[in-house]
């Protein structure tokens, strides 16, 4: 009884540790793919933008996201679905900037691990002109 056990407990584990990393993934699809382009403030999120955030940026910055500092400081899913005040989402878009400028994101200890993660000059250049623009509209300038 306890060699089937002894057995039956990894493979036990080994299913359940499948289905938790293909429930996230499908979670996180499905909360990206809700995002649309344009939350109550007026916000405007254009595709070639949604492109990059959603392939350099969601891993990290969503709500289903293990790493809870990465989630707090920028929350993708929070910019269209009403949780950021408009004085919370022009913060929000100028930290990107600054970041970006900055040349902070992503990390290099996240960069180490995932090189094709890096944001390309272009990427980086699309996503401070978008913050930048969305600011000032949300700022009324």
């Amino acid at each position: 009884m306890k060699k089937q056990i002894t057995i039956l407990m990894p493979a036990l584990l080994l299913f359940l540790s499948f289905f938790m990393v293909s429930y996230t993934t499908d979670t996180i699809k499905n909360n990206y793919e809700a995002i649309s382009s344009t939350n109550s403030e007026g916000i405007e999120i254009p595709n070639d933008v949604q492109e990059v955030l959603k392939e350099k940026c969601y891993g990290c910055h969503n709500t289903e996201s293990k790493g809870e500092k990465s989630k707090k400081k920028f929350n993708i899913d929070y910019l269209t679905d009403g949780n950021y005040s408009k004085g919370k989402l022009v913060s929000k878009l100028g930290k990107v900037v600054e970041e970006l400028e900055e040349n902070n994101m992503p990390p290099e200890k996240f960069l180490a691990k995932y090189p094709n993660k890096e944001l390309t000059i272009e990427e980086s250049k699309l996503l401070m002109e978008w913050a930048k623009s969305q600011r000032e509209a949300l700022m009324g300038e």
